[in-house]
């Protein structure tokens, strides 16, 4: 893959710029399967966008397919931060 081929498919992806951003960002942190580990908190502080706003297009990539989505959560039952598989 050239330098810029996740550029490019970053920019096909049918979401808000928004959405574009967050794909990128979890395409970049993934590890060799694609999956990432990383609270929204944590991607909200780093684009200092609202909270609300990233759940929404992390819903909206999940609905188009462009992620998956797993909850995760400790070992006493509480929540944890959600993995995301990019596709």
């Amino acid at each position: 893959m050239n330098n810029l081929s996740k550029y490019k498919i970053c920019g096909e992806v049918n979401t808000t710029i928004t959405g574009k951003l967050l794909y990128l960002i979890l395409s970049e942190l993934a590890n060799h399967n694609g999956e990432i580990i990383i609270p929204q908190k944590k991607i909200s502080d780093a684009l200092r966008i609202s909270k609300g706003t990233v759940s929404r297009n992390l819903r909206r990539l999940r609905y188009y397919s462009y992620i998956d989505i797993h909850s995760q959560y400790h070992d006493d039952g509480g929540r944890a931060a959600n993995k995301y598989i990019v596709r």
